[in-house]
């Protein structure tokens, strides 16, 4: 298992009651990777019959995050995202050895891509169960902006917000 990353150049050491708590996490997700009967196979499927190898560990890295969820409880954030990144990993590993996915393939640009379709479909999910927070959700994106050096939002939110105050209707006829 890696150290924590919070940065790309920077490396954080995680204190020995982090490091246990992401193996003891990692252990709960192998279990449902690896396990045998519908977890396992379910995990397998998500991966192997996607049409898009991206898509497909995505799915299956956010599925397996939130089961993990499910079984410890809350997850620290700056446990999730190491945990997040030892997932796809090993689901990465299983496409290579599985013939889904050619060794040379997985790079920076694949994990890149894979990160992002787990954290859209881990937001989808939690979602979808009705246990998506607001404040936790607008944490974690500015959380993940900083990491990435990136901004989700860009100038997006803020246009569509400025054109209803220009544009105010003044009437039936727009007097």
């Amino acid at each position: 298992m890696q150290d924590m990353n919070m940065d790309a150049g920077q490396e954080v050491q995680a204190t020995e009651e982090e490091q246990a708590m992401l193996e003891q996490m990692f252990g709960m997700a192998l279990e449902m990777i690896h396990g045998e009967g519908q977890s396992g196979d379910a995990i397998a499927n998500m991966v192997m019959q996607a049409q898009d190898i991206t898509q497909g560990i995505g799915q299956a890295t956010a599925t397996v995050l939130i089961g993990v969820e499910k079984k410890a409880g809350q997850i620290p954030d700056d446990i999730k995202l190491p945990l997040g990144q030892e997932i796809v990993a090993e689901l990465s590993e299983l496409a290579v050895a599985a013939g889904a996915l050619a060794e040379d393939e997985v790079n920076d640009g694949f994990i890149d891509a894979v990160v992002s379709q787990a954290y859209s479909e881990y937001i989808t999910l939690k979602e979808q169960m009705g246990t998506l927070d607001p404040d936790e959700l607008e944490a974690s994106v500015s959380e993940a902006e900083q990491l990435m050096g990136t901004s989700a939002r860009g100038g997006g939110q803020q246009q569509p917000q400025q054109q209803p105050q220009q544009q105010k209707p003044r009437g039936l006829l727009g007097v």
